[in-house]
């Protein structure tokens, strides 16, 4: 995958971030039936770390699921929508060709899986520390702001980790206060000032930026810059130059979405897009949406002609007369 491929896209809008996903083609079917995709804990599940295991079955061991409950309500807090009780996860790096390749590795080979290349209000999106969140699945402390800045194998930096251990550790207060600042010390994967350099790993230095990841309770059919299809050996079929792609939904009865190498080029909504061009494509388009499958068809353009100029007369599509030119 080249970098390439992602600077055909139009420049992100100011106050908009760049983020990638892979969701099940069933997902992004009912993103096209109805316009918005808002899951729920239980559509979720089956897709989610939590499936299949034992623990999260358990009210007394703390697991995936309980971790992903504390980021919601996290993020229900900080966008304001007490109502939060599931979201779409992305990898939400503000500089986005970080998003495309952690996307990329994470998808390639799942079986029935799209990804998405996706423009969201970051007024709609909370970012975190995608690592560190991995030590609240784990239902431990986090490291301070401080000791994940350098290496703590150094005798110079040592004292920041027993200050960290000391202070999780004291044996003076109570196992109340001690869960408290366990929860205290998670604030730490939403500060962003040390993504571009990577939380420091004191094995492996922190050269990479860190990976970012991002909740959002919903997603729009405007919020839509790219979609990426399998091939049939299980990599991204990225649209080359003169490839084009339609994808149907019945958004509004229907609606189209015509993709190129550069990702959506337009959008026709509802009765934008029933005209006789579309309108044989109503009824099988409603009928594979009900079932979760999207209706797509691949294009490859044939070659321009230098000999002659094709060009179309008339106010109606029915009626307009093709004229050839030399």
């Amino acid at each position: 995958m080249g970098q390439v491929m992602f600077d055909n896209y139009t420049p992100v809008e100011e106050g908009y971030l760049r983020c990638a996903t892979v969701q099940s083609e069933a997902v992004l079917a009912k993103l096209l039936s109805e316009g918005t995709y808002k899951p729920s804990r239980s559509d979720l599940a089956p897709h989610s770390m939590t499936s299949g295991c034992s623990a999260c079955e358990d009210e007394n061991q703390w697991c995936w699921s309980d971790a992903y409950t504390w980021m919601y309500e996290q993020c229900a807090e900080k966008l304001g929508m007490a109502e939060m009780d599931a979201g779409i996860w992305f990898y939400a790096h503000d500089e986005e060709i970080h998003n495309f390749k952690e996307t990329y590795n994470f998808g390639i080979g799942k079986e029935g899986m799209v990804l998405l290349i996706i423009d969201i209000p970051r007024d709609r999106i909370v970012q975190s520390d995608w690592l560190l969140f991995h030590r609240i699945v784990v239902n431990d402390f986090i490291r301070s702001s401080e000791s994940l800045r350098v290496d703590c194998d150094l005798d110079g930096n040592r004292y920041l980790i027993d200050e960290w251990l000391d202070w999780h550790n004291d044996p003076e207060i109570s196992e109340e206060e001690r869960e408290l600042r366990k929860r205290q010390s998670w604030e730490v994967i939403f500060e962003n000032n040390r993504w571009p350099e990577g939380s420091f790993d004191d094995s492996m230095g922190n050269s990479d930026a860190s990976i970012v990841q991002g909740v959002a309770p919903f997603i729009t059919i405007d919020d839509l810059v790219d979609i990426v299809f399998q091939t049939e050996s299980k990599t991204w079929d990225f649209l080359r130059q003169g490839e084009s792609l339609r994808i149907y939904g019945t958004v509004e009865g229907l609606s189209v979405l015509f993709l190129t190498e550069r990702g959506i080029t337009s959008k026709r909504i509802g009765l934008k897009s029933t005209g006789a061009m579309f309108g044989h494509q109503k009824r099988p388009t409603a009928r594979k949406s009900r079932k979760g499958i999207i209706h797509r068809r691949k294009y490859l353009a044939k070659k321009k002609s230098t000999n002659s100029v094709k060009f179309r007369i008339g106010d109606d599509f029915k009626s307009a007369k093709l004229i050839i030119g030399k």
